[in-house]
């Protein structure tokens, strides 16, 4: 629907209809890009620190329950770019909500470190082989990337990968592998007492001279590897490429020591539909990902570490750089959240966006499409969508961007049901927010991203304001 240029219309209309309207229903008409969206709607004052909180009730309820049985789990799973990778932020809203509900296990994992690449430090990776990955931002169109935006694989049948969780309260009792299809291309093994010695691997390059009418992504095809692989060793900037040009395109693997199955008590696993599981009597600290005999290619989207207690599980999935629109490449990942069943789900987008110059219009877009996909796939899960936080354009220019998302997402809050808000832009700060976390050490110097105390920040407002909604539910009952 065309947006209007004044969003008061529509959002007394919409407060007199008993009816839900669609997203775009609350859009402007874009308007230029060195121009800010000013919204004459501003936020109502309140003493709830969530916006449409009520949209949170079944969330609130199954809390309610944790919290009086004792019995349980509730999984918050939340969603976003490298805010969110980085772990800082989810891990320290975890630390208070489990505070309150109880440990009930780490959630979704994903082997970071084999992808090289930052995720959190909880679990410690090693293996004897090389991996191959690749990440919803710039794909390889055939390879399945699922849940955690990234994808690992290998053509290795005599790898490994050991398992580490580092602290004790994290070990777990359950063990889901999420896989393409959810097909089995991976078993779990446990240690027979016999000493794997897990070595680097060593390696020499696969290189490629390019032919006339050759792409980058056919060549990566090619050679089971991914267009990021080839541009990075290559120092490639664009897909463009000369004819002639000889190519890093791969590594031909030489493996130190070989892994056997005969080294490992391989764990009879159950289909529970969508994940290959096993439960243990005892908790466990260590666990190996052991390729299926079957087959020439093993994959492997990534993981759900569960304990036998009640409790709260904390999943963050973020991918650096990416965008909703990146997610909503890949009905895989909507798919596989199923795995994960969350019972809230946090979105948190539009740093990334606001870099790309998207309109209002095309981002809240993007976040209907989103929220309907997974809605498809998880009709139960609350929403809760957190405002980009403050930051600047390249050091130089106040992002403006972040602004109209928050007034956007605010002004749809207040008049749907669909999704609540948590609006992190005025949490930090709002325009004195870049500002105020120069002065406080909480902002980076590129002023996009933050410092490990900066997202701890964030994921400690975030807490309590979920924290605060819910004793609002439980007093308003």
């Amino acid at each position: 629907m065309p947006f209007k240029n004044c969003i008061c219309i529509f959002v007394f209309s919409i407060i007199l209809s008993t009816y839900a309207q669609p997203f775009q229903d609350l859009i402007a008409e874009p308007v230029a890009a060195d121009s800010a969206f000013i919204s004459p709607l501003q936020p109502e004052p309140t003493n709830d620190p969530i916006v449409n909180a009520a949209a949170l009730n079944s969330f609130f309820k199954q809390l309610q329950d944790l919290e009086t049985t004792q019995k349980g789990k509730v999984r918050i799973v939340q969603v976003g770019d490298s805010h969110i990778q980085a772990d800082f932020l989810t891990n320290a809203a975890k630390a208070d909500l489990q505070q309150k509900f109880g440990n009930g296990g780490l959630g979704f994992v994903f082997p970071h470190k084999l992808a090289k690449t930052n995720g959190p430090n909880t679990i410690t990776y090693k293996t004897n082989a090389m991996f191959t990955s690749s990440r919803n931002v710039r794909p390889v169109d055939e390879h399945p990337i699922g849940i955690a935006g990234y994808l690992l694989f290998t053509t290795n049948k005599n790898s490994a990968i050991e398992v580490t969780i580092r602290n004790e309260q994290d070990y777990v009792n359950t063990i889901k592998l999420i896989q393409p299809n959810n097909n089995r291309f991976f078993d779990v093994g446990l240690s027979t007492g016999k000493l794997i010695p897990f070595q680097n691997y060593a390696s020499k390059p696969i290189t490629h001279k390019v032919k006339a009418g050759e792409t980058l992504s056919a060549i990566a095809r090619n050679y089971k590897t991914t267009v990021d692989f080839i541009k990075k060793n290559n120092g490639l900037k664009s897909n463009t490429i000369a004819i002639g040009k000889v190519l890093k395109v791969g590594n031909e693997q030489q493996v130190i020591i070989d892994i056997n199955t005969s080294d490992f008590e391989i764990i009879d696993l159950k289909n529970d539909g969508t994940s290959y599981a096993y439960n243990s009597d005892k908790l466990l600290s260590t666990f190996y990902l052991i390729p299926n005999q079957v087959g020439n290619e093993y994959f492997i989207n990534g993981l759900v570490l569960e304990n036998n207690k009640s409790g709260i599980t904390y999943s963050g999935i973020g991918v650096n750089g990416a965008k909703l629109s990146d997610y909503n490449k890949f009905d895989l990942f909507f798919e596989q959240m199923q795995a994960l069943a969350p019972n809230l789900l946090i979105v948190s987008f539009g740093t990334n966006e606001s870099f790309d110059k998207v309109s209002v219009t095309d981002f809240m877009n993007q976040l209907e499409i989103f929220t309907t996909k997974v809605k498809q796939n998880n009709p139960n899960v609350a929403i809760l969508v957190t405002t980009p936080p403050p930051s600047t354009l390249y050091k130089k220019y106040e992002n403006t961007y972040i602004n109209e998302y928050t007034q956007a997402l605010v002004a749809f809050a207040q008049t749907s049901n669909k999704i609540a808000v948590f609006d992190m832009y005025h949490a930090m700060g709002g325009k004195q927010g870049v500002q105020q976390s120069k002065e406080k050490g909480f902002l980076a110097k590129d002023e996009v991203h933050y410092t490990k105390a900066g997202y701890e920040q964030q994921g400690k407002v975030l807490a309590d304001a979920l924290l605060q909604a819910y004793q609002n539910y439980i007093s308003n009952k």
